[in-house]
């Protein structure tokens, strides 16, 4: 029997690609004559376990009226289940989701996939993880993008090619997820350009920005004094740096019984505060109408009595104004930016205000704006072992100097005395711009 039992796998019949998408469309057809829409959409535990029994049964029959020979039972199985998670499921998805680890999935226009492990800069190849992960056809992403998509209200084809959207919480996705679509032909490929980024799942406090070596704990001691302290906070940082997630730690440091106005483009932080109001932008329709802009949230946001307020990230110039007109008017706030360094950040507020407003803000005012408005710029970057790290803390000069914001650092993150398990920050001054009050 053993020795029969291995002729039958040196034979088995080896299923392609094309064939096995040739099955899952014949089985899907099936399922869809047994079942209506409704009970395939939003089937319960009885009809669930029906549909995956039938897709099995149809998956076999339509092996065997191919003719294919023997074909071994785990190739079958796997077949199966890729059906049954295209049916009931997000399918090529699943197998990732159920990772856990990831912060994101990329797919490329050439049906290549990348994902990003949490706490990792570079992205892999989804093989160096699942060896076995079978590239999915241009109609089971089709699929799947219309259910990502249409469970939020949004949709992507050819006359709307573009498409970013928040993804809600769910069993698959408990943090809920940012999505992102680029559809052919605006992306040069037969596939879509995709991007997932997830949510973290709990809050970031500050002990976990230790553990993961992003400062060190007399940095720390300093920040969660100045948030005590009502200091006004900039975080910059490039793309994937961690500034989101750096703020959502120091935020948590907030005093309780401070009410927060949270504004967001999409909301992603995720806060455990007893006194929090969260409010996120909404973009245009096609017809370019009733959009909300996070300059409108942040102005709303000013006649909500905020004891603090928070931006995610300025990307406008509305947004940037308003938010250091708060700052100035005595709320102590905390938002990020992307730039390089905190010169550049200055740079970029100042051309926001100036090109992305109306009526523009002459750039010598907004200079002298953000020396009133912001206390302290913290800069995140990534250090040459591909850590996430603070690379320099420094304060905002009250008055401008020559016409120029004068940054004088804090602490600074010297590489070239660290290591990646020993990194070395040096302190170069003592901070002293808070607000007066302090309860």
């Amino acid at each position: 029997m053993v020795f029969q039992y291995a002729q039958q796998q040196a034979r088995a019949t080896v299923v392609d690609p094309e064939t096995a998408s040739d099955i899952a469309e014949a089985v899907t057809a099936h399922i869809n004559a047994e079942f209506s829409p409704s009970q395939i959409l939003a089937p319960d535990d009885g009809i669930r376990q029906a549909i995956i029994e039938r897709i099995r049964y149809w998956t076999q029959s339509e092996l065997r009226a191919r003719g294919l020979g023997y074909v071994d039972y785990h190739v079958e199985a796997d077949l199966a289940l890729r059906i049954q998670h295209q049916m009931l499921g997000l399918g090529f998805l699943e197998p990732l989701l159920d990772h856990g680890g990831l912060s994101e999935i990329m797919m490329n226009q050439d049906g290549t996939i990348w994902v990003l492990l949490r706490g990792e800069v570079n992205p892999i190849r989804v093989e160096e993880i699942f060896p076995d992960f079978t590239r999915p056809s241009i109609t089971e992403v089709r699929v799947v993008l219309d259910k990502l998509l249409g469970a939020v209200g949004r949709r992507v084809n050819e006359a709307e090619p573009i498409a970013s959207a928040k993804l809600p919480r769910s069993p698959k996705i408990p943090a809920g997820a940012r999505v992102n679509v680029v559809m052919p032909r605006i992306a040069n490929g037969e596939y879509p350009a995709l991007n997932i980024r997830f949510y973290e799942a709990k809050p970031v406090k500050p002990d976990q920005l230790l553990e993961w070596g992003m400062l060190n704990e007399r940095i720390l001691e300093t920040l969660v004094h100045i948030v005590h302290r009502q200091g006004r906070l900039m975080i910059a940082g490039g793309t994937a740096t961690g500034k989101t997630t750096f703020l959502c730690g120091l935020a948590h440091e907030i005093p309780p019984q401070h009410r927060v106005i949270l504004v967001e483009d999409p909301a992603e932080i995720f806060l455990e505060h007893p006194h929090v109001v969260s409010l996120e932008a909404r973009p245009a329709t096609v017809e370019g109408r009733y959009g909300i802009s996070v300059g409108d949230l942040v102005t709303t946001a000013m006649r909500m009595t905020p004891r603090w307020l928070i931006v995610g990230e300025i990307r406008h110039g509305k947004a940037a104004v308003w938010l250091l007109r708060a700052q100035m008017s005595d709320h102590p706030g905390m938002s990020t930016i992307h730039a390089d360094d905190p010169q550049s950040a200055v740079e970029t507020l100042c051309l926001l205000a100036m090109i992305d407003n109306d009526p523009p803000v002459r750039y010598q005012a907004s200079k002298a704006l953000i020396a009133r408005a912001v206390h302290y710029f913290i800069q995140i970057g990534i250090d040459p072992w591909g850590i996430r790290r603070v690379m320099r803390v420094g304060q905002v000069d009250p008055e401008l100097k020559a016409g120029e914001v004068f940054i004088h650092d804090i602490f600074l993150y010297r590489p070239e005395q660290s290591s990646c398990g020993q990194p070395v920050w040096e302190q170069l001054a003592e901070p002293t711009r808070f607000q007066t009050a302090v309860g």
